[in-house]
C-alpha cells in the first residue's frame, strides 16, 4: 500500500518523517492526530489507527474538500514565548467556536521569516488541538535550509499564497503579543 514501517527502536516516528518523508508540495496520512509537517511545505492528516487501516485496505483516504483558514503570521516573539505558547494562544482563539474544525490552516504572512524551524514545527505539531484538518506553511530559506541539512535539497520548493488567494476565513496571530504560559 505504500505505507513505511518504522520500528521503535530507530526513530520517532515524527523526527523521521520530517526528516526523512516530508517534501514542499507532497501530503503525509498518518496514524497519530499530531501527524503534521506543513511547516515543511507538506500537507500532513492525522487519523486514528483503525481508520487508517480502513483507508488503506479501501486504497483511499476521502474527505470532504476543506475550506480554508488563513493564519496570518505577524511579530516577534518576546523572550521566554515559545512555540507552544503561539499554538495555545492559537487553541484558545479557535476551539470553543469551532472556527477550524475540518479546515486547513494555511500560514503565511511576514511573522514566520523571524521563527527557526524548530519554533515552526512546535507550532505546527499542536494545530490538531485546534481541531483543524490539516495545516500548511509559506516555505522561505530557513525551510530550504533545513532540507539541505537533511541531505535532501530536492524536497524544498517555494510554495506562497498567490496575489489575489482567496481563503474562506482569516486569523491573526501577533507573535509579539504572545504571553508565556504554563500549560
Amino acid at each position: 500500500y505504500g505505507g513505511i514501517y518504522v520500528p521503535a527502536n530507530q526513530s520517532v516516528i515524527h523526527s523521521y518523517a520530517r526528516e526523512e518523508l516530508t517534501r514542499c508540495g507532497g501530503m503525509i496520512l498518518g496514524s497519530d492526530s499530531h501527524t503534521r509537517y506543513g511547516a515543511l511545505g507538506t500537507m500532513a492528516v492525522g487519523e486514528g489507527g483503525p481508520e487508517l487501516a480502513k483507508q488503506l485496505l479501501r486504497h483511499t483516504w476521502d474527505a470532504p474538500l476543506p475550506e480554508v483558514v488563513l493564519v496570518y503570521v505577524t511579530g516577534t516573539p518576546r523572550r521566554g514565548v515559545g512555540p507552544h505558547d503561539a499554538a495555545i494562544a492559537l487553541v484558545k482563539a479557535t476551539f470553543a467556536s469551532s472556527f477550524v474544525k475540518n479546515r486547513v490552516l494555511e500560514f503565511a504572512g511576514p511573522g514566520i521569516a523571524k521563527l527557526p524551524i524548530d519554533f515552526r514545527n512546535g507550532i505546527d505539531v499542536m494545530t490538531t488541538e485546534t481541531t483543524c484538518l490539516s495545516s500548511i506553511w509559506e516555505t522561505d530559506e530557513e525551510t530550504k535550509r533545513f532540507f539541505e541539512v537533511h541531505g535532501r535539497p530536492e524536497a524544498y520548493k517555494k510554495l506562497s499564497p498567490e496575489d489575489g488567494a482567496y481563503y474562506d476565513r482569516m486569523i491573526e496571530l501577533d507573535l509579539s503579543q504572545l504571553e508565556p504560559m504554563i500549560a
